[in-house]
């Protein structure tokens, strides 16, 4: 009767030194950043770094159309309200880049955008986010405008409105995202502006409010 196949000495202290350094490895990653299990880890420390704390999940958007390994996050707390996103590189998730808006002003409206541009394909990405703390306030909509100068006189014109389904609610505040997918050179004729539009439970336009608080990366 044969004797089942074992390994030898040497191969079984050899396998446990590579599973040795796997752990250290991977908990290395984990440590450092570099490469994260999950995507939510990568958020927070996207997160973290912008100098918010204590923030939960609101909602996760994925584009593939932009960056199929690319996921955004809205995530909110008492004091803030933060759009960040992880990529999935070669080690893991990675955290990326974050715009946080403090929300402790005591206004009726929280507003910024992310933005992002891919030069190898002529593309970029806005996301328009914020808080509602209105409780008049019903619903919202993005108008995407564009300033001209003609004559020395400045003209604005809606080329765009992104209407935000709806808003939603976490933890007894009220979030909203949307997000527009463009070609880089399609409003190169002058100078783009986002402006929030709010409005009551009947329709009527209550106010409007110009974003100005934002960040911008570039991808290859």
């Amino acid at each position: 009767m044969k004797k089942p196949k074992t390994l030898s000495t040497r191969k079984k202290a050899a396998l446990r030194r590579l599973v040795r350094m796997a752990v250290v490895l991977v908990l290395a990653w984990q440590f450092f950043h570099v490469g994260l299990v999950l995507p939510v880890q990568g958020i927070y420390g996207a997160v973290e770094r912008g100098g918010a704390t204590g923030t939960r999940v609101i909602a996760r958007e994925w584009n593939p159309d932009f960056r199929v390994t690319q996921l955004f996050y809205l995530t909110g707390s008492e004091e803030a309200t933060v759009l960040a996103d992880t990529s999935l590189g070669l080690f893991g998730w990675e955290s990326g880049f974050e715009c946080t808006l403090d929300c402790t002003a005591g206004t009726p409206l929280y507003v910024g955008e992310r933005s992002m541009t891919r030069q190898g394909r002529n593309q970029a990405l806005h996301y328009y986010f914020g808080r509602v703390d209105d409780p008049e306030i019903a619903s919202v909509a993005v108008s995407i405008q564009m300033e001209t100068y003609e004559n020395g006189q400045m003209q604005r014109r809606e080329i765009k409105r992104l209407e935000v389904p709806e808003l939603l609610e976490r933890s007894g505040y009220r979030y909203f995202l949307v997000h527009r997918l463009r070609e880089v050179q399609e409003d190169s004729d002058g100078i783009v502006r986002a402006v929030v539009i709010t409005r009551d439970s009947s329709g009527r336009e209550i106010g409007q409010l110009e974003i100005q608080q934002g960040s911008y990366s570039s991808y290859g």
